[in-house]
């Protein structure tokens, strides 16, 4: 029975994938080494990730300093984990140019990598057709779950974006044909989860595109 149980959630994460396309805004035109400081700035700053509860925006950005760690960096950290060094060194304001240059000078971080969400889709969990429904052709039920994305690695001292790459998730669930001719439509992706896989593909990227 445990088998069986398995076999089904098996087959129901491969029916049911998020696919990611990344369109590049920016190709990045800097060198960046495993040893540089990559500074994360919160997701709970955007406001367009309004949509995530605090525990999947916790999430999310444990999963990107787990990403880049995972890839060899040895200096990324989260900004806002850094009060008592952002204070002694005088910076408060990123937006003050000086300030920011400090990031870099003072505190060894010579890259700021930021996140912003655009446009989200959640349809259905379940549908049903009818067989006539089917027979019709009739409009599939509208079952995608999809966030489109946007990774900057954008360089301290100057506030230059030097990486800039948006990514379209998109899961679209599946179908299974019942025994009367009819259809179910299922797709068990969260948008919490299908933002988590464009945000794993674009860092993944970012690493390559930026690559010595």
């Amino acid at each position: 029975m445990r088998n069986l149980i398995f076999l089904f959630l098996g087959l129901i994460l491969i029916l049911s994938c998020t696919t990611s396309k990344i369109y590049t805004a920016q190709t990045c035109h800097v060198c960046l080494s495993k040893s540089d400081g990559i500074l994360v700035l919160p997701v709970a700053w955007e406001p367009s990730f309004r949509s995530l509860s605090v525990a999947e925006k916790n999430q999310l950005e444990r999963q990107i300093l787990s990403d880049l760690r995972g890839k060899g960096f040895i200096k990324v950290e989260l900004y806002d984990q850094l009060d008592y060094e952002l204070l002694k060194a005088g910076i408060k304001d990123l937006n003050d140019p000086i300030q920011r240059a400090k990031i870099n000078s003072e505190l060894g971080y010579p890259y700021l990598l930021g996140l912003s969400l655009g446009p989200t889709r959640e349809g259905e969990g379940w549908s049903y057709q009818r067989p006539e429904e089917v027979y019709a052709q009739e409009a599939i039920p509208d079952m995608e779950v999809s966030a489109i994305l946007r990774v900057a690695l954008i360089e301290s001292e100057t506030g230059m974006i030097v990486s800039d790459n948006s990514i379209v998730s998109e899961n679209a669930g599946f179908s299974k044909t019942d025994k009367e001719g009819g259809l179910d439509y299922w797709n068990f992706a969260t948008l919490s989860g299908v933002i988590r896989t464009g945000v794993g593909k674009g860092i993944d990227f970012m690493v390559k595109d930026c690559g010595c």
